[in-house]
């Protein structure tokens, strides 16, 4: 088992659902009382774990009828993350949710400290009028791309030696280059690569503009995208994917202590774990 999934069949958070990942073994949950309880009989695991959901500064939480909120995951609950690398793609849980987290033991938390829903709502153009029509399927693209791109940046942060900084760079960069090229895509480029229909008209007279303007959102995301904790954090997953791929463990063994961010690493319980895990 590479990671453990919360992924979240609520209002607003559906498209996360499409999430694939191709190439690891993840252990995907759609409601808390499974993903809880995995985690609390795996305290000693140094585990991966992600979250899509809702969030506040100081929950995961779920939308109740009546516009209202429910927490959902509270600090009563993060003990169940020692050990653990967090990575909780959720509105705000970086203020407050997040320390919680290392408070309780987690290694490294990776949170947004901004509200993401704006990023995949064209409608958040107040000064320009969009045809609905380009609302939906730029909003569609971007919904797209961005758990796509998700997934390419979390797999290789499994597979590979990366820190959970570099991943954090990894996937802003991925996410800029996806949504940029958007501009340049023709009526016949978007059908091929997304099933979408838009005239060429449409594309450069208002989709431009929704892409343009869902960049500059993005860059202000990704600023607000901070890591809690230790920020080499690399997980000992990459280490199983070299052996698999031929690798030798004196090769591992020299790769992980030649590696600046195990040199970097302030942990030296987990440390250690990496450099017993390398040693079969």
């Amino acid at each position: 088992m590479d990671a453990i999934l919360l992924c979240m069949k609520r209002s607003g958070i559906r498209f996360f659902n499409r999430i694939k990942f191709h190439y690891t073994d993840i252990v995907k949950f759609n409601k808390k009382d499974g993903f809880l309880g995995l985690l609390k009989s795996r305290k000693e695991c140094y585990d991966n774990v992600l979250i899509m959901a809702h969030g506040s500064k100081n929950a995961i939480i779920v939308p109740m009828q009546g516009l209202t909120w429910e927490k959902y995951i509270t600090e009563s609950d993060v003990d169940v993350f020692i050990n653990d690398f967090v990575f909780a793609v959720s509105c705000y849980t970086a203020s407050e949710f997040g320390q919680k987290c290392i408070d309780a033991g987690a290694i490294s938390y990776l949170g947004y400290q901004v509200e993401l829903g704006s990023l995949f709502s064209a409608k958040r153009l107040e000064t320009a009028y969009i045809p609905g029509r380009v609302v939906l399927a730029v909003d569609t693209i971007i919904k797209h791309i961005f758990v796509e791109e998700l997934s390419r940046a979390y797999e290789e942060f499994l597979t590979t030696a990366i820190s959970v900084q570099v991943l954090k760079e990894r996937f802003a960069f991925l996410l800029e280059r996806r949504i940029s090229e958007l501009s340049e895509l023709s009526s016949v480029d978007l059908f091929d690569k997304y099933n979408i229909r838009l005239s060429d008209q449409n594309i450069k007279k208002y989709a431009v503009l929704a892409v343009l303007n869902a960049l500059m959102f993005l860059n202000e995301v990704s600023s607000h995208l901070v890591c809690l904790g230790n920020p080499n954090y690399i997980s000992s997953t990459s280490i199983t994917y070299a052996r698999r791929s031929g690798k030798s463990s004196a090769e591992i063994l020299s790769s992980i202590l030649n590696d600046t961010f195990f040199q970097e690493l302030d942990h030296s319980k987990y440390k250690e774990f990496l450099l017993e895990t390398a040693r079969f």
